[in-house]
C-alpha cells in the first residue's frame, strides 16, 4: 500500500474537528486506512499559519512527518519556513529535499484555499480506499488535495 499526502481544507475549526474524528474512526474500523502522521493548521486573520497543537496532539500524538512539516513551512510563507522545516527535520528530511517531494502546483492550490480563518488537515496516510476520505471531506464542504509520496 502506497503512502500519500492528503490535505483537506475546511472553512472553520468545528468542521475540521468533525472530519478529523471521522478519519480517526476509519483507522479503528480496520479498513486499512492508516494515518502515519497528521497535523491541523489554521490560517489566522493576519495570514499566519498556526499549528493547532491542542487538536493535533489529541488526534495524532506529537509525531509530525517530514513532508507534513515541510508543507507547513511552504504554506506558511517566510515566517512558516523555519517552523515547518524545524518540525519536519526531526523525521530526517529537510530543506530542498522536502521541496523536491512536493508538487509546486499542489502547494499553490492548497495555499489559495487556506484563506484567513480556514483550517487544513495535513496527513501522511496509507489508504486503500480513497473514496471514504473524499466523501468525508466533501460532506463537510471541504476540498481535498492528494499527492503520492515516493521515497
Amino acid at each position: 500500500m502506497a503512502q500519500e499526502l492528503v490535505v483537506a481544507t475546511f472553512k472553520n475549526l468545528d468542521v475540521a474537528e468533525r472530519a478529523a474524528r471521522d478519519f480517526r474512526n476509519f483507522e479503528t474500523d480496520n479498513v486499512g486506512f492508516k494515518i502515519e502522521s497528521g497535523v491541523m493548521v489554521q490560517n489566522d486573520a493576519a495570514g499566519q499559519l498556526t499549528v493547532l497543537h491542542k487538536y493535533t496532539q489529541s488526534f495524532w500524538g506529537t509525531v509530525i512527518g517530514a513532508v507534513t512539516g515541510g508543507l507547513i513551512g511552504l504554506l506558511g510563507g517566510p515566517a512558516g519556513v523555519l517552523a515547518g522545516l524545524t518540525i519536519g527535520a526531526g523525521a530526517g528530511l529537510a530543506g530542498r529535499a522536502v521541496e523536491d517531494v512536493l508538487d509546486r502546483r499542489l502547494t499553490k492550490s492548497i495555499s489559495s484555499e487556506l484563506l484567513p480563518g480556514n483550517v487544513a488537515l495535513i496527513l501522511e496516510v496509507k489508504e486503500p480506499a480513497p473514496f471514504e476520505v473524499e466523501n468525508v471531506v466533501l460532506g463537510y464542504g471541504g476540498k481535498v488535495f492528494r499527492q503520492p509520496l515516493a521515497w
